[in-house]
């Protein structure tokens, strides 16, 4: 095959990817619109908040403009505006693996975490792919978190106690983002010839935990073995939607390795600086993501966190966005509570310790 054949054999895959895309977008949104008719019924964000930034990455890039979704407590408006309080935040990633969801299509989660946790809840609309392949929905996750502590006092937000959740491809952002982080920090610091940066130049946040629904932690790992690794590899997603997801999001799969996409490739210094000492993990019995999530966990205990492993017995990927209108899982209320116990200790013990 000629390079012009085979190049132009590519952008076929990809307009054909683009298509399937599109249709599992238009399908996702029906879904969830039924989903979100069962009761109670989540509530719309509170508000958006959209700004523009350019890459950290990439300084030749154009700007882009990202998109917040906001979920605050009912008397938000009066504490922050009236007695100045500063809400505990909590920054989310939503699912989709890279290449569909929206911000808001957590809000379930995100009503428990705001009423049980009494904080703040800030949704990112990352970027897409196959339109914005990786390494983009990491870079849009650090600029999200380092654009809301840096503008702290609009979201009425105290960044000492910052926490991040996310849901299989969010979850995946939610350890890959601090990573990240990590890296822009010990960069500022070069730049500025010591660890002391100023806060004007970069407000740090401190991250106090990580609550990560059946996250994708190690995509060096092939489909074939993720699914073998599973109790019930017919449970799990299927190849048709895993394809789409891989070759979006990877168009050069020698990418997996980076541990921007696979949190587990990490060294382990990198790890115990970068992540909270606090973290909760929820896996699901029938995903090909199990053993992945228990081995990091595991992982993560060995090197001192605070870590917490739940087993979802019985469930697949995805268990608590299941589209029925009429009946909601019963576990979903359960563990969605017992991931606000995990953010709220983490809280206060955070409140009890000096500021920083």
């Amino acid at each position: 095959m000629t390079a012009n054949a085979a190049s132009i054999s590519e952008q076929r895959g990809r307009r054909y990817l683009r298509y399937q895309a599109y249709i599992w977008r238009f399908l996702a949104r029906i879904g969830f619109y039924i989903h979100n008719f069962a009761h109670p019924r989540p509530p719309s964000p509170s508000f958006y908040h959209t700004f523009t930034t350019k890459s950290l990455a990439n300084a030749a890039s154009s700007p882009t403009t990202l998109h917040l979704a906001v979920y605050v407590p009912a008397d938000y408006g009066v504490q922050t505006k009236i007695h100045g309080r500063k809400y505990p935040v909590v920054v989310l990633f939503h699912g989709g693996g890279f290449t569909m969801g929206t911000g808001i299509d957590d809000a379930r989660w995100a009503t428990i975490v705001v009423n049980e946790v009494d904080a703040v809840v800030v949704s990112v609309c990352y970027r897409l792919a196959l339109e914005h392949p990786f390494p983009t929905a990491v870079e849009d996750g650090l600029e999200a978190v380092l654009f809301i502590a840096a503008h702290a006092d609009v979201f009425g937000v105290d960044i000492s106690k910052m926490a991040l959740s996310g849901f299989s491809a969010g979850g995946n952002l939610a350890f890959t983002v601090p990573l990240r982080l990590q890296e822009h920090i010990l960069s500022m610091q070069a730049d500025h010839g010591g660890p002391e940066i100023p806060f004007a130049v970069l407000p740090i946040p401190h991250l106090v935990s990580i609550v990560a629904w059946y996250p994708s932690l190690d995509n060096r790992l092939t489909r074939a073995q993720r699914r073998s690794s599973c109790p019930r590899p017919d449970k799990t997603l299927p190849p048709i939607l895993t394809n789409l997801f891989d070759e979006s999001y990877f168009p050069d799969p020698s990418c997996k390795t980076s541990i921007h996409a696979s949190p587990a490739a990490a060294p382990d210094e990198m790890l115990l600086q970068a992540l909270p000492d606090t973290v909760a993990i929820f896996v699901c019995e029938w995903d090909m993501l199990l053993q992945e999530g228990k081995d990091f966990a595991e992982r993560l205990e060995g090197l001192g966190k605070q870590v917490s492993c739940t087993v979802i017995k019985g469930r697949r990927h995805g268990f608590d966005k299941t589209p029925n209108p009429f009946k909601l899982d019963p576990t979903i209320d359960l563990h969605y509570r017992q991931g606000c116990d995990t953010l709220r200790k983490a809280f206060e013990t955070q409140s009890r310790c000096p500021k920083l």
